[in-house]
């Protein structure tokens, strides 16, 4: 199981494969790389295979990192999976433009 982030353009990044306890790990280091997105990153989700919850723990503490560091943070693109696990744990917010 891997998970990649792959950049998309200046300020767009598409993850794909699976975000989960087992992959999150792999994707820590990207903080210290987020400030060269000029302070607006976007998400694609649409390509990831799968997310349990500590990959949405993860989108939420990526969201949380990026507004510290005033950089403006959106994820597009979430699958029906995703969405409903949003729901699920009431994070609505994460998906929010």
């Amino acid at each position: 199981m891997t998970v990649e982030w792959q950049s998309a353009g200046d300020n767009k990044v598409v993850l794909t494969g699976k975000l989960s306890q087992s992959t999150v790990p792999s994707l820590i280091p990207i903080k210290k790389y987020l400030q060269q997105y000029n302070d607006q990153l976007y998400i694609d989700l649409g390509q990831l295979t799968k997310v349990d919850s500590a990959g949405l723990a993860y989108l939420v503490e990526l969201q949380q990192y990026c507004h510290h560091k005033g950089i403006s943070l959106q994820y597009e693109g979430a699958t029906p999976a995703l969405e409903k696990l949003v729901a699920l744990y009431n994070a609505e917010s994460l998906l929010a433009n």
